[in-house]
């Protein structure tokens, strides 16, 4: 069972042919997206062209993302400059990748987690997710490093206790953990209803409590 946490973000999908970025989009819904390739490119985290071995024509999906030092400093200048200020992370990622202007969305420290391959031509590629991963991360993407490939249901659910606990340590927001097969013959089995896959599923951190006055 491969585990990862389900970063508060927007999700994407890069193409790349013949080793270059040609297409960045919005997942939309599953089938058609917003394209944002100008504004994705401006993302430092995304590299424009990938090594010579890589398949001719590939996929990555993944999660963009602003760090929470990069809201705050965000939210902090528009401030200074009387603008409205973002709700929360993953509108301030969504705002700034739907930017008419790439200029601006260059200005934004974006960054992004990949956490899966869409598919690949051209060449053979691993056989499991988490192989699959290490791939992708040879390549040159930024897989996140709390990613853990665990082998039982209690494993999962300690892994869950322990990001509860420590969720407001991280450097982004997260509200919850994936887990997925890990095999991707197994997956393909399993399928999906709608654009929901049967392979996945989303493991919701608890809200948070607070006090109002």
């Amino acid at each position: 069972l491969a585990c990862e946490h389900k970063i508060d973000g927007l999700a994407v999908a890069l193409t790349y042919i013949n080793g270059k970025l040609t297409t960045g989009a919005t997942r939309g819904d599953g089938l058609r997206g917003e394209n944002i390739t100008h504004n994705l490119r401006t993302v430092r985290s995304i590299p424009l062209s990938v090594p010579k071995d890589a398949p001719p024509r590939f996929e990555v999906r993944g999660e963009v993302f602003l760090p929470r030092a990069g809201f705050e400093k965000l939210n902090r200048q528009r401030a200074k400059e009387g603008l409205p200020l973002f709700a929360n992370p993953r509108n301030a990622a969504a705002g700034s990748v739907r930017q008419l202007d790439p200029r601006i969305t260059a200005k934004r420290p974006l960054d992004i987690y990949i956490y899966m391959l869409g598919y690949a031509e051209g060449k053979a590629t691993p056989s499991t997710h988490r192989e699959a991963m290490e791939y992708i991360k040879s390549l040159g993407f930024k897989i996140n490093p709390n990613n853990r490939l665990l082998s039982s249901i209690e494993q999962v659910e300690e892994y869950h206790h322990t990001w509860v606990e420590r969720r407001e340590s991280l450097p982004y927001e997260a509200d919850g953990i994936v887990v997925k097969v890990d095999l991707l013959d197994l997956q393909q089995q399993l399928g999906s209803i709608g654009h929901e896959p049967r392979w996945a599923i989303a493991y919701k951190f608890p809200a948070i409590q607070g006090t109002t006055h």
